[in-house]
């Protein structure tokens, strides 16, 4: 699975991502921090990425602009790394994702929700 990580993704994620075997473009890498939801999004489905972020505003954005991407919101009581990476990973690897694609994905401790967009 490939991803965009949101400028709010720590880089021990995104090492953890790739050390897994999964392309991650980062935001912050590529100096593209600050760029709107919509850029986001566009970007993501642009390239064939499903974003990844901590950012709960895209629970609203989505309602909004309806976009055509796969989204992975990290919600988490402790966003610790070491408390998100095996939870992550385990999904990424689970049957469930691969309803990923044109869908919001809310990821946390005690549940998965998938919406279709």
């Amino acid at each position: 699975m490939n991803f965009l990580a949101d400028e709010n993704i720590p880089s021990s994620l995104i090492k953890a991502l790739r050390d897994d075997g999964h392309k991650v473009k980062d935001l912050k890498e590529e100096r593209l921090i600050g760029i709107s939801d919509k850029e986001v999004t566009e970007l993501a489905r642009k390239e064939n990425l499903v974003v990844l972020t901590y950012d709960k505003d895209f629970l609203h954005f989505i309602q909004l602009h309806q976009p055509r991407v796969g989204i992975i919101v990290l919600r988490f009581k402790n966003p610790q790394p070491q408390r998100v990476i095996p939870q992550l990973l385990s999904f990424i690897k689970s049957s469930l994702s691969k309803r990923i694609e044109n869908s919001l994905c809310i990821l946390s401790e005690e549940f998965v929700e998938i919406r279709k967009l």
